[in-house]
């Protein structure tokens, strides 16, 4: 599943090994990934995220 938010960030949940992630984007480019929601909320504005086709 794949959230896009108005200033361009692209976040995707997959599972990395075993563990759940949180990968957020910008384009192209690598930002970061986030163990949980809330670790995200801290870098991102989660009411901004809308999901992406």
């Amino acid at each position: 599943m794949k959230w896009v938010d108005s200033r361009g960030f692209e976040v995707e949940a997959l599972v990395l090994g075993n563990q759940p992630c949180l990968r957020v984007r910008r384009g192209r480019e690598y930002v970061a990934d986030y163990a949980d929601v809330t670790e995200l909320s801290r870098h991102l504005d989660l009411t901004d995220l809308v999901a992406a086709d």
